[in-house]
């Protein structure tokens, strides 16, 4: 926090030294430059985000080659005078007496001196994002991907025309890669234009900022620099242009950095600025900080497990789905398609309609609401320029499982769904992965997301099924291709998608179908009382602990406050036998027989598991309830277990419960169990009881008797 009040201490000392709109420079023409900046809204949970174009437009000043001379005039022979009109031809002044002619008078003409190979004044521009790191791609040199453009170069090829793009490519007079010094001015129709002009024959207008160098600041991560920027003034004749410096493609950290509704707030700092300069608004916003997606689940179950779900594990066919999860946009333009090297990269009239098919996203005047930012296609890899912009990926949606219980495979549909009626959905298995470009027709809010394969999205794999690269298909309910998530030994699985389109007017909503398998078992479960449950989170991916600019994904994100929400469960098969009366004192004694009757000539499934025995009532001396006790082992299909009070039942595990009076609840992980009870006093009165257990259970289950009405379970 001191760094930052430092940093703000000498951005204010600067912005002093340079002067503001309320201390005007006392020089004679004024070189006014104001700052406006257009913030965008950038996602809370994201470490590379673009943040909106700064813009610095200048005016006035002292000109070279106005009609009224300026500065040209000290090059003139003192016998034409200091009011004579002059005109230089178009292109660069390398030498005396080159390109230059004058009038005189009512129009005589002449020959004279102009000025020999004059150097543009340069100046260094900075710009820090204040509290928090920029985080730009950082290429060899130090350079990044962050851009100045002079005087709006629309047009992305290349020519010796101040309307084109020409990047600072050689080193200059101080061998620094990207950094060009000693330019000369660059004249068309007499008049200096807003670029200098180094080697080649063209004039540069496109300069890369270095990282870091905070030019009288203390290098700092917050800071990029744009050094050795030509400064042309355009004067004060009528008709001067506006000379305009656009900064763009800065990417910023923010997550960690703002709270969502927070602002990012950038400072501009001049370094070796000419006399007359005034800088008005020096320090703007450039990003409203907003939450990016919402994310909900559909649970599935509760399933038993002495059934399983789906079967075993499929190989083919269908699967009915088990829930659905959904991905939502919390502002229009939170899902974003990579922008490079798909092929929706075209021209198109509404939805791509300033996409150059020279440049690509060339155009510095827009913004194109994509992972990419600017990036010319004619650039060379000089500098690194032609990576200059491009993202790694486009958007893309990641679920993360956790709890999935062992033996539970688990599912996810590749494509998007309208229909997300849970186990109604059938789910195609095992017919292959999207094609890496293949393209979601963008209807309604439910386009736009692709996968390819099992847990990991892998740029550029090849295409396996529907209909190859470019298949375009719209989001359907039925007939949905499956990708195994890999679930660890840990119970945890992910598995993620990626945004190919989405539509910058409608909030987004993506859908994707669960589905689970499993076969019948008792392992899940072994708790009569509780149950299994999954749960599933989602986030963007890729995700990285920090936003260094060494992390090699734009975009990524970081793993903030994931919510956890319910997508399945599983239960144990269980039947709850109630001994209404039980007794072990004054010579009374009780016998407990716990039947399974899974086993029959109906075909039932034939399930096996352990019961727990739970003591209500009192005991000698008024102690507390027994504590509970469990079977020792499991009681087979067909086959009877037994124990009494007094003795217990070593072949289950069941110790003597002496001096008790009360009831028993008796609970077994798998159904159709039924219970007897046998209430005797053979030492006294030798007296005796019997009767069956009742089943506190609904009378819910069936046997494969053809009966209509479910088993009567209630006693």
């Amino acid at each position: 926090m001191s760094h930052f009040r430092k940093m703000l201490f000498a951005a204010a000392a600067v912005a002093s030294f340079i002067g503001t709109s309320n201390t005007a420079n006392a020089q004679a023409n004024p070189f006014v430059c104001n700052t406006s900046f257009s913030p965008l809204v950038v996602r809370v949970e994201g470490l590379r985000e673009l943040v909106g174009d700064i813009v610095i437009s200048c005016t006035g000043g002292n000109s070279i080659g106005t009609p009224t001379a300026n500065i040209l005039q000290n090059s003139v022979p003192a016998t034409i005078g200091g009011n004579t009109t002059v005109s230089i031809a178009s292109g660069i002044v390398t030498a005396p007496g080159t390109g230059v002619t004058g009038q005189i008078g009512g129009g005589g003409t002449g020959s004279f001196t102009a000025l020999s190979n004059p150097t543009v004044p340069a100046i260094n521009i900075s710009v820090t994002v204040a509290g928090s790191t920029i985080t730009n791609r950082i290429f060899s040199g130090n350079l990044t991907d962050a851009l100045l453009f002079i005087d709006e170069p629309a047009t992305p090829s290349g020519g010796a025309n101040i309307a084109n793009q020409n990047p600072c490519l050689a080193g200059g007079g101080v061998g620094v890669a990207g950094v060009c010094t000693g330019q000369s001015y660059f004249f068309v129709n007499g008049v200096a234009v807003g670029s200098g002009y180094a080697a080649g024959g063209v004039p540069l207008n496109v300069y890369q900022a270095q990282y870091g160098v905070g030019g009288g600041f203390a290098p700092n991560d917050s800071t990029i620099t744009f050094v050795g920027v030509p400064i042309v003034q355009p004067g004060t004749y009528a008709g001067a242009p506006v000379r305009v410096y656009r900064i763009k493609n800065i990417r910023v950290q923010v997550a960690n950095k703002f709270q969502v509704n927070g602002q990012i707030q950038a400072f501009i700092s001049v370094q070796n600025p000419p006399a007359n300069l005034v800088l008005n608004n020096a320090q703007g916003v450039v990003g409203f900080v907003q939450k990016g997606l919402f994310f909900s689940a559909i649970a599935g179950g509760p399933y038993a497990q002495c059934l399983g779900y789906n079967g075993s594990l499929p190989t083919s066919g269908l699967l009915a789905n088990t829930g659905a999860i959904s991905f939502t946009e919390a502002y229009g333009v939170s899902f974003k398609r990579k922008g490079v090297g798909g092929n929706l990269d075209t021209y198109d009239s509404v939805y791509n309609q300033y996409y150059s098919a020279i440049g690509g996203q060339s155009d510095p005047r827009v913004n194109y609401n994509n992972e990419s930012g600017f990036y010319n296609l004619s650039w060379p890899t000089t500098n690194n320029l032609s990576d200059v912009g491009k993202a790694s990926q486009g958007t893309q949606l990641r679920a993360r499982f956790t709890g999935v219980p062992t033996l539970v495979k688990v599912y996810v549909s590749q494509k998007p769904v309208t229909d997300i009626t849970v186990g109604t959905a059938a789910i195609a298995i095992g017919q292959g992965v999207a094609a890496p470009n293949a393209a979601f027709t963008a209807s309604s809010t439910t386009a736009g997301a692709w996968t390819t394969g099992t847990g990991a999205l892998i740029q550029g794999s090849s295409a396996l099924g529907w209909g190859g690269s470019g298949a375009a298909y719209a989001p359907t309910s039925a007939g949905l291709n499956l990708a195994a998530v890999a679930i660890a030994s840990d119970g945890t699985g992910e598995y993620t998608w990626e945004v190919l389109r989405a539509d910058d007017n409608v909030i987004d909503v993506f859908n994707f179908l669960v589905a689970i398998a499993f076969p019948a078992t008792t392992s899940i479960v072994t708790d009569a009382n509780i149950k299994v449950t999954a749960k599933v989170s989602g986030n963007y991916a890729p995700i990285a602990a920090v936003g260094g600019n060494g992390f090699p994904s734009i975009p990524s994100f970081v793993l903030s406050n994931p919510e956890e929400k319910e997508i399945f469960s599983i239960t144990n098969c269980a039947t709850n036998l109630l001994y209404p009366f039980v007794s072990s004192v004054t010579g009374f004694n009780t016998g407990i027989a716990v039947a399974n009757v899974s086993k029959d000539p109906f075909l039932t499934v034939n399930e096996t598991g352990i019961c727990k025995v739970n003591f209500y009532g009192t005991t000698a001396g008024g102690g507390i309830d027994p504590p509970p006790q469990s079977f020792s082992k499991s009681v087979p299909a067909g086959q009877v277990a037994t124990f009494n009070l007094l003795f217990g039942g070593p072949e289950y595990g069941i110790q003597p419960v002496a001096g008790f009076q009360g009831y028993i609840i008796i609970q077994c992980n798998f159904r159709w169990a039924h219970g007897f009870a046998f209430v005797s006093d053979p030492s006294n009165l030798q007296t005796a009881h019997g009767y069956l257990a009742l089943i506190l259970d609904p009378p819910s289950l069936r046997r494969n008797t053809g009966a209509s009405a479910a088993e009567q379970l209630d006693n």
